[in-house]
């Protein structure tokens, strides 16, 4: 086959900075595609990155005006262009079948499968229907209405990347809604890291107000008095990165907290094995890659107890799920796990049974089973 999945974001290069799950799901899924088929990569341009590339034996076309992963109005006209310019670019493209990946990426893929009367699949991972002005202050209106006109014109194949997901999006459309999880490269983790010196918590996150970083800070904040020594690390951009700055320094916790950009994936890959515990304190989740991978280098996690967390780590095996909406209770269970060593051992190891749970190969076998499925309905169907 020749495959064309089309998303905003892609790494460039040997640094591999993923901005976010869908990037990181977009590369893997591709990559191991790759072994077998033809597969290009749609993105925009980013500061840093080439419009033409060839990573791990995918080629890859870049388009539109060069933007970061960040959300402003002065982006809005930029992400126009970059629809006008994928979809041209995405129909001189000789594909068999295209994907997209999200609101915007769904948009294009089904413009490029009508020009070249080709299947088109949805990929979601999540659905934000009657949220989008709660989760995306920006751009709330534009996503409501794009995102309820690409469930209008329908898709050949659509896959959720949780239950929650499928539940949702089964309300939009008759067609069945495949479930695939995301996955973690297990080989990536093999090796053990070096534990920091000090009492370490990791964030690998977007810095938005619906992925509730702040409620994390205040818990750490708490947390400090009884570790003094603990640190705090913040890995990702987003609009909330100077609110969130100015929170930290009004607590008086400059030197113990962190924030760094997305990190060169080898870089980052230590960062994780160099950590005690994992934080994502989401309110909204698509899936939560970070902390599978996480999971993989055996580093237990304390988590928002949303219903795509609780799915996913299979209500809570390999560490510990608290109220979005409490600090204290994040940094009471941040405590349990810095505190008492047994239990601490027994959620790493329970963390990395977790994580084999979610494998890139057997991922893609399933992913690549409903592209050839979509191909033989469109030829039996003409």
């Amino acid at each position: 086959m020749k495959i064309l999945l089309v998303t905003e974001f892609f790494p460039t290069g040997r640094d591999l900075r993923f901005s976010g799950g869908v990037e990181a799901r977009t590369y893997y899924v591709a990559k191991y595609l790759a072994k077998n088929h033809k597969v290009f990569v749609l993105a925009s341009l980013s500061p840093g990155t080439k419009s033409r590339e060839k990573i791990s034996n995918i080629d890859v076309l870049r388009v539109g005006p060069k933007r970061a992963y960040t959300a402003s109005v002065g982006h809005f006209a930029s992400r126009l262009k970059y629809i006008k310019n994928a979809v041209e670019a995405g129909t001189s493209i000789n594909a068999d079948i295209v994907e997209g990946g999200n609101y915007i990426s769904h948009f294009i893929a089904k413009r490029i499968s009508l020009r070249k009367n080709i299947p088109a699949v949805a990929w979601y991972p999540d659905v934000w229907l009657g949220d989008w002005l709660k989760n995306a202050k920006i751009y709330g209106i534009f996503g409501e209405i794009l995102e309820r006109y690409n469930l209008f014109r329908g898709f050949d194949a659509y896959i959720a990347i949780s239950k929650k997901t499928r539940t949702l999006l089964s309300k939009y459309t008759r067609k069945k809604v495949h479930l695939i999880y995301c996955g973690v490269d297990q080989k990536e983790f093999f090796k053990k890291g070096e534990k920091s010196e000090k009492p370490t918590i990791l964030c690998i996150s977007r810095l938005a107000s619906y992925k509730n970083i702040k409620t994390l800070i205040l818990a750490f904040a708490h947390l400090s008095r009884s570790y003094p020594n603990a640190m705090l690390q913040i890995v990702g951009e987003g609009p909330e990165e100077k609110n969130l700055k100015n929170l930290v320094y009004n607590l008086k916790i400059r030197n113990k907290v962190k924030f760094y950009s997305n990190l060169p994936r080898k870089q980052l890959i230590s960062q994780i094995k160099s950590s005690h515990v994992f934080c994502l304190p989401s309110k909204v989740e698509g899936f939560g890659i970070a902390t599978i991978e996480a999971a993989a280098a055996g580093v237990p996690y304390v988590n928002s107890n949303i219903p795509v967390h609780i799915e996913v780590t299979k209500n809570g095996t390999g560490g510990f799920l608290a109220d979005p909406a409490s600090p204290i209770d994040f940094s009471n269970k941040l405590s349990k796990l810095l505190s008492n060593k047994k239990l601490y051992i027994k959620k790493s190891v329970d963390a990395r049974s977790l994580s084999k749970i979610y494998n890139w190969t057997e991922i893609t076998l399933q992913t690549e089973q409903i592209y050839i499925n979509a191909l033989k309905l469109r030829k039996y169907e003409k």
